[in-house]
């Protein structure tokens, strides 16, 4: 599953290196852009109709994941996992290494978590969900007044999950997880309003969903990616031929981001490893 914004070019040649006769590909294009352009540069592969406009922070972002697991899952063919990409991201392995790693492991899903502490990566995120996020501009808990009482009043919304987990959104789920998200997620429409209301919900809602879960135990922290974050840890930096050889001596699967019209040449390093 690879869900797209931009750079046609650059994701039909990673669809090219993702070929394998056990794989299918499944596109989810952002609905904030035109789709013609993919489905012209990029044959044999699913595209999905139901998009989605993607605002970054927003819950848009859980929405579009939603909306391409309950498509997968809802056909006939019987996977045994969804792995989830961007279309800036590239393989460093190559595919029949991944496939065959995720047939000897059909019970397990392999997703980022962590459990909220104090260190400043939870205390970000425990802001995010504390205070309503993304209202009306015309509701009172907009007022920048009424924030300073409820600040002074000590009010905390409260979590709707036993602990809170956050981590990355890219992720390789076994289908009993996906299935488990898509279920819990139309049983608990209040549950699903709180994250509506949530800053970056996309890193807290899938990970506290399934920690919080039966299948917590099938669950691997570990999503075989390469990130460079940077100085300023903000997102990852664009990945350049210089940071090859520390990609090459990763676990990684995948490395990201890339941008071809950064750094070329490091996608054909990248290809030498697959060859």
């Amino acid at each position: 599953l690879i869900h797209v914004h931009t750079h046609p070019e650059q994701v039909a040649r990673l669809v090219s290196r993702l070929r394998h006769k056990d794989v299918d590909i499944y596109i989810n294009v952002d609905g904030k852009v035109s789709i013609d352009e993919f489905r012209d540069k990029i044959k044999d592969v699913y595209f999905l109709n139901k998009r989605v406009e993607v605002k970054w922070g927003r819950f848009s972002q859980v929405q579009q994941i939603l909306n391409s697991f309950e498509k997968i899952s809802g056909l006939e063919k019987k996977y045994s996992h969804i792995l989830f990409i961007s279309g800036l991201d590239y393989p460093v392995q190559p595919i029949e290494k991944i496939v065959d790693f995720l047939k000897n492991n059909a019970d397990k899903s392999y997703i980022d978590f962590h459990k909220l502490g104090n260190d400043l990566w939870s205390n970000l995120m425990r802001k995010r969900y504390e205070y309503w996020y993304f209202l009306p501009e015309n509701d009172i808990r907009n007022n920048i007044y009424v924030k300073k009482i409820l600040l002074k009043l000590g009010f905390r919304r409260s979590y709707p999950f036993k602990e809170a987990y956050y981590g990355s959104c890219w992720f390789c789920l076994n289908m009993e997880a996906v299935k488990y998200i898509l279920e819990y997620t139309g049983n608990n429409p209040k549950v699903v309003h709180f994250f509506h209301h949530s800053g970056c919900s996309d890193e807290l809602y899938i990970q506290s969903l399934l920690l919080d879960s039966p299948l917590k135990d099938s669950l691997i922290n570990e999503i075989y990616r390469f990130f460079d974050w940077g100085e300023q840890g903000k997102s990852p930096k664009i990945l350049t031929k210089d940071d090859f050889p520390k990609i090459k001596e990763s676990n990684a699967w995948f490395a990201r981001k890339l941008d071809m019209e950064v750094d070329s040449e490091l996608f054909d390093m990248l290809d030498t490893i697959n060859e």
